[in-house]
């Protein structure tokens, strides 16, 4: 089916790469170097003195519109993701608006350091994120199954407006500083500030503002009113720019906590425990510029009919382009050499209460800001709720999170020394209709100690072993 590319396209490139929101370890005090991108004021007093990321990977899918029949799928084929599109793939019968959202990192060697109270990080991470959102149900199954075959909608005047479609890869490389605000007795607030340079390695982006139609038979579409523009720029470095994230925390510990230092030999070494944490941030705030091998265009019609519309296959993203120009009447009103993308903006809160003996209970959430440029992706909304239990050489966690309302996924995390892996939605690898995936992976080297802090074998020589008799 020719829609089929057009909605699963930009998903598969994402997939491709095999590399979000990782909600089982957002609130771990021991993996400071990847918590730092949700909140860099989680730098501060963590329970890991360096902590070393070699290598990582990242995948999370989902959408509210298609989906793999779980009957079609072997055990094998949900963890090897061999997630076939030949088939027919279900369509869920609901007249909510379509949304689809993947995005696919790879982490690449960064780290962080405590010095005190107030810690420092450098991170690189390579991104892609594809966001398609706001796309009525006529007009997606219009665009899957063909417009023609729907002839339970023909006569019927559609009205589309703000549909999206953003798909944003780019590296990103940055630098981020943590440190202690306040403290009074029990109460400890800490601060973070990440600045991160960007280089922009694809951008596509499809924004329609109006698109009121009528199909009238099976070769003949009327456009009442149609206008919107499609951007496009391809290759490393063909836009640049600057994003950062801020963010807060603050500490309730047991006891009194003015001249606290971690990893501090003035302060014994030892690690307070808090009571409870709650932090908030916002985070990817910035944007890229493609000025190289870019260009956007405007489109706009009205009052025209759109003959042989079943004509027009789109199965790449450059397609879009032929799409938009031969509807109807189609007139380019627009030529610009250069776009900006906004990143997707969110905040993120969490809290985190110490039940003792390594055992926690925490909340999380994540709201997208719809992009403060024309283009760009959006983040969707999540909420999770976990239990957690960590220590120095293991940790795990239980999520169990939504995403929109819409989907109540479990998740499980552990991580086992240098390993960590999880899942934010093991529903996938389990059973049901699969419309959704998350999976990453993390190796890192942790030092939890300061050699400051290390004992010191002493060098006096140890008495022989004497037995001893009775």
């Amino acid at each position: 089916m020719k829609g089929k590319k057009l909605f699963f396209g930009f998903c598969l490139f994402t997939f491709s790469l095999f590399a979000q929101d990782r909600l089982g370890l957002a609130n771990s005090n021991y993996m400071p170097v990847t918590t730092n991108l949700f909140n860099p004021s989680s730098l501060v007093d963590s329970y890991t003195w360096l902590d070393i990321n070699v290598v990582g990977t990242s995948i999370f899918f989902h959408n509210n519109f298609l989906y793999i029949p779980g009957s079609k799928l072997a055990p094998s084929d949900r963890f090897t993701f061999n997630f076939s599109l030949d088939g027919e793939l279900g369509q869920f019968d609901n007249k909510f608006d379509k949304n689809i959202y993947a995005e696919a990192s790879v982490f690449l060697p960064s780290a962080s350091l405590v010095l005190g109270r107030s810690s420092a990080a450098i991170n690189a991470t390579s991104r892609n994120i594809v966001d398609i959102r706001n796309i009525p149900w006529q007009v997606a199954k219009g665009m899957y199954n063909g417009f023609q075959t729907e002839t339970s909608l023909w006569g019927e005047k559609i009205e589309a407006d703000n549909l999206k479609v953003n798909q944003l890869s780019w590296l990103e490389v940055g630098a981020s500083f943590g440190t202690f605000v306040y403290t009074f007795d029990e109460h400890v607030f800490t601060a973070g500030l990440s600045i991160k340079k960007l280089w922009g390695i694809n951008g596509f982006a499809a924004k329609v503002d109006d698109w009121d139609y009528t199909t009238e038979n099976q070769s003949t579409m009327h456009i009442d009113k149609f206008k919107g523009v499609v951007a496009l720029a391809s290759g490393f470095g063909s836009g640049k720019g600057y994003s950062g994230d801020l963010g807060v925390t603050y500490k309730r510990f047991y006891k009194w906590s003015n001249h606290y230092r971690p990893n501090d030999k003035r302060t014994s070494c030892n690690r307070m425990p808090y009571r409870y944490k709650l932090m908030a941030a916002i985070t990817d705030l910035g944007s890229i510029k493609f000025s190289e091998n870019a260009t956007l265009t405007t489109y706009t019609s009205s009052n025209s009919d759109w003959n042989n519309y079943t004509h027009n296959d789109v199965s790449t993203v450059s397609d879009v382009t032929n799409f938009f120009s031969t509807m109807g009447g189609s007139v380019q009103t627009a030529v610009e050499s250069s776009f900006s993308m906004g990143l997707p903006t969110a905040i993120t809160a969490a809290a985190d209460y110490n039940l003792g003996y390594g055992f926690y209970a925490g909340a999380n959430m994540l709201y997208g800001l719809p992009s403060f440029f024309m283009l760009g992706p959006q983040r969707p909304f999540q909420l999770a709720a976990m239990p957690r239990f960590e220590s120095r050489f293991f940790e795990m966690s239980i999520p169990v999170s939504t995403i929109n309302f819409q989907d109540l996924r479990l998740g499980f995390m552990m991580r086992l020394g240098w390993l960590t892996l999880g899942t934010d939605r093991l529903n996938t690898f389990l059973f049901g209709d699969v419309y959704a995936a998350d999976v990453f992976l993390l190796l890192k080297l942790p030092f939890y100690t300061a050699p400051q802090c290390k004992e010191k074998k002493s060098s006096a020589k140890k008495a022989p072993f004497c037995p001893k008799f009775r």
